[in-house]
């Protein structure tokens, strides 16, 4: 029997050496993996109220506006940095550079001790006061389009923020590393979306359903309506743009209505009316709705004559059909 046993041992062992060799090659990948995925070291720009949003987008009604925004470090200056860098904060009208230009807007430096402890704080940031709405004129003597002014465009302005060391070598420092951080957007939108394309329509029990398609800058569709008395539409339902549909609900069943759609952005603006239609919302009642007229019962009704069921599915296709045509017509 002992030698049984060692026996089996012996040819297990490459199977259980096979197996600790799988069991070490996914811990080492795993590890590995979780060391690619960890987020490298960074500054970061992002609102106090929502760390996870990098955009703000807005429109005239917010020229007057002080956003607060918060920076926050997970950079590590080494001890051996010469001087005590601090983190330069400002906007621009364009892209994010090493340094302020001249016509960019700073904001208080983060001292290094802060910057290198703490770790986090924040500022405020006049809406009113981003570059190119603070000036009037550009460099080569060209005027400026203004917040809240009553021509319609879009403007972005960027929040940068930077960190330049270099590291002392002993003799003395060495080639100065710069380090960016991630910026904030601040988008300016006052131009509407276009108007939705309504693709399908569906009249259903007190309600409509409108599928549609939009431009990548709506956000939300509402959905309008106008019934025989009414003197202009009214909003009934909105949606968002990814739904692809939306649904009007209280409505009166065979009454004819106009219905429409529009679309809305980030910033509010609303699109012109899309091409409206006319829709009479129907109380559906399906196979068995009609089963039931009939004098079927909804419970046992497969012990009903035989000779009925025919006859049953010929008039709920009837039925179907004249609604399809009165829709169609």
């Amino acid at each position: 029997m002992g030698l049984s046993v060692a026996f089996n041992l012996l040819k297990s062992e490459p199977l259980m050496t096979l197996r600790l060799a799988t069991l070490c090659s996914f811990l080492v990948g795993s590890v590995a993996l979780a060391q690619n995925t960890t987020l490298s070291p960074q500054i970061s720009i992002t609102r106090v109220d929502d760390p996870n949003i990098d955009t703000y987008t807005f429109g005239a009604a917010n020229c007057n506006d002080t956003i607060t925004l918060r920076w926050s470090n997970t950079l590590l200056i080494p001890t051996t940095a010469c001087g005590a860098p601090p983190l330069k904060l400002w906007s621009t009208s364009g892209e994010c550079q090493k340094e302020p230009g001249t016509s960019d807007v700073r904001y208080s430096e983060v001292p290094s001790l802060t910057f290198s402890s703490i770790r986090q704080g924040s500022f405020t940031v006049k809406i009113s006061e981003l570059p190119d709405f603070k000036n009037t004129t550009t460099a080569d003597g060209g005027m400026l389009q203004a917040c809240g002014g009553a021509e319609q465009f879009t403007k972005t302005h960027r929040v940068c923020g930077s960190v330049e060391y270099a590291i002392n070598t002993g003799i003395g420092c060495g080639t100065p590393t710069f380090q960016a951080a991630t910026p904030f957007k601040l988008v300016y939108d006052t131009q509407p979306p276009t108007a939705p394309v309504i693709t399908g329509d569906t009249a259903q029990d007190q309600a409509v359903k409108l599928n549609f398609t939009v431009d990548s800058d709506t956000t939300t569709v509402l959905l309008e309506v106008k019934g025989p008395t009414d003197a202009d539409y009214v909003q009934i339902a909105q949606g968002a743009s990814s739904n692809l549909s939306v649904r009007g609900d209280g409505l009166q069943n065979n009454v004819l209505y106009s219905v429409r759609l529009r679309a809305s952005d980030a910033a509010g603006n609303v699109s012109e009316p899309s091409v409206e239609i006319e829709m009479r919302p129907i109380k559906t009642i399906g196979f068995f709705g009609v089963w039931g007229q009939a004098g079927g019962t909804e419970a046992g009704g497969c012990s009903t004559s035989a000779g009925i069921m025919p006859l049953l599915l010929l008039a709920f296709a009837f039925r179907r059909a004249r609604k399809q045509v009165r829709k169609d017509s």
